[in-house]
């Protein structure tokens, strides 16, 4: 079969840009440091990354999560020890009430005075915010003050909700974000916040006598303690939240580490192999260049 000039020169012309094409794939690769320029270059390896990518995105909302998640926990232990504390002294004042020291109204009243200030500091404890202005111990009614005076009785009531508002951690874990005021101040029956406000009461009451006084700080004593327990627990369940918190934040480094050498291993250029595969692409293009040139050369006049 006779093959003419213009054939020629067009397979010449087409294994050049070939070899052109090559050559200057070689070059973005080793510019970018990348093996793959585009999903065409290695299907299978593309939709990999892809999967990859997506992992690894999902790891970086989890932290992100876990992140805020730590500081809220933080704040929610900071508040629990507070009110430890502040429960503890109340329990000091009210055992104390009945000593023959504290028997006149003055000795009384300076009692009551410290266990209003008591009384304050846990009812603003119970009505914190977070810095979005959102009550953190209302459960999920984050805009309604969880603990609050009713008008009508004189008592402190509870008015958020018992829900708690859960937080993606991973993949198949979400952890609780908060705790409730109603469980954090419980005593059984009733709450800190009437237990001190009914002592209190008692205390400036002229009228009172000893074995009903006895009494009130005998049934003071019993919620306070129950109060500390639930304080207690509180803190307990925070405590191992903190603690899956950090398990879980080193298994998603693992796992991005894994991640990342993966992505590498699909993504990354292997240098020595591109720069040979360039020489061997660049002689093919040099070689091709040298017959094309010789191609065009030849004539039957030059023979003659």
């Amino acid at each position: 079969m006779r093959i003419s000039t213009s054939q020629m020169n067009n397979i010449m012309l087409t294994s050049m840009q070939s070899s052109t094409t090559g050559v200057n794939k070689s070059f973005i690769q080793l510019n970018s440091g990348e093996r793959m320029l585009k999903p065409s270059d290695d299907p299978l390896g593309a939709v990999q990354l892809m999967m990859l990518d997506r992992e690894q995105a999902d790891i970086s909302q989890f932290k992100k999560n876990i992140s805020n998640l730590t500081t809220q926990l933080g704040q929610t232990e900071s508040h629990l020890d507070a009110s430890n504390t502040a429960v503890l002294r109340a329990q000091e004042l009210v055992t104390g009430i009945l000593s023959a020291s504290n028997s006149t109204m003055e000795g009384r009243e300076a009692i009551a005075t410290e266990l209003d200030g008591i009384l304050g500091q846990l009812t603003d404890i119970a009505n914190s915010k977070n810095p979005n202005g959102d009550y953190i111990f209302a459960g999920t009614k984050t805009d309604t003050q969880p603990i609050a005076k009713d008008p009508a009785t004189g008592e402190y009531v509870y008015q958020g909700n018992s829900d708690q508002r859960e937080v993606q951690v991973a993949e198949s874990m979400s952890i609780p974000a908060n705790q409730t005021a109603d469980v954090m101040f419980s005593n059984g029956s009733d709450n800190i916040f009437n237990t001190l406000d009914s002592v209190i009461n008692d205390l400036r009451n002229p009228a009172i006598d000893g074995s009903n006084l006895t009494s009130s700080v005998t049934q003071a004593q019993t919620d306070i303690k129950s109060t500390l327990s639930s304080i207690n627990g509180a803190l307990t369940d925070v405590g191992g939240q903190q603690n899956s918190l950090t398990m879980i934040s080193g298994s998603h480094d693992d796992n991005k580490l894994i991640n990342d050498k993966l992505i590498g291993d699909v993504k990354d250029l292997d240098y020595s192999q591109a720069i040979l595969e360039l020489n061997t692409q660049m002689a093919a293009l040099q070689a091709t260049q040298m017959t094309y040139s010789k191609v065009q050369n030849l004539s039957l006049f030059k023979l003659m």
